[in-house]
């Protein structure tokens, strides 16, 4: 599949000028899209919290592993309809995990024992460039005392991850960690993609 090369614009304050009728498509405000100026590790297979890179095609297959509640299951496929169907990607939810061979599932979501206070984490698990992972795997905190269960704004975040979306620091030019223009990829609880992700993964994908 050809990669798509992402250019990001700034628009200048003297472009702000509109011909009535004109259409402006608003220009992301930062490159958040794995790999950026400030992050930028080779794609590899790794272990539990290790390096996330892009996914390595436009369909986004997802499974959800027993482990998981099934409210935790609703949630998470609620999240990736809701927050990534109107992107680029194309979601599939799949009944059943493919682990081995050409077409493993995109990511697959599980429950475990993570480290107190750690919501969730993502990794690659299958690399097949330096960019690009043909299977990731996303873990929630089994352990929900003074954390709660996953919710939507989790879900997102993660899933966000998996398709090469970093957090504020880790964009060019760098964001806080609590900045909410990145969305669901904000450290606050927030229940949307945000136009500044969309815009990464669209020119992504």
């Amino acid at each position: 599949m050809a990669i798509k090369r992402r250019t990001i614009f700034v628009i200048g304050a003297a472009s702000a000028a509109l011909v009535a009728g004109t259409t402006v498509v608003q220009a992301a405000l930062t490159d958040n899209m794995y790999p950026t100026g400030n992050y930028s590790p080779t794609c590899r297979d790794g272990d539990m919290g290790d390096t996330f890179c892009q996914t390595d095609n436009r369909t986004l297959t997802v499974y959800r592993e027993g482990s998981l509640s099934s409210a935790e299951k609703n949630t998470i496929s609620r999240a990736v309809k809701d927050y990534y169907g109107p992107t680029d990607l194309v979601v599939k939810i799949e009944s059943s995990g493919t682990y081995r061979g050409d077409s493993e599932t995109d990511i697959v979501y599980k429950a475990k024992t993570l480290a107190r206070g750690k919501i969730g984490i993502t990794w690659c698990d299958d690399a097949v460039t330096s960019r690009k992972c043909d299977q990731h795997y996303v873990a929630f905190n089994k352990d929900h005392t003074g954390i709660g269960s996953v919710n939507k704004s989790d879900a997102c975040h993660e899933t966000g991850h998996a398709v090469g979306l970093t957090h504020g620091p880790n964009a060019s030019p760098a964001l806080g960690l609590y900045d909410d223009r990145l969305g669901c990829m904000s450290y606050n609880d927030v229940y949307r993609l945000g136009a500044n992700n969309k815009e990464n993964i669209n020119a992504t994908y």
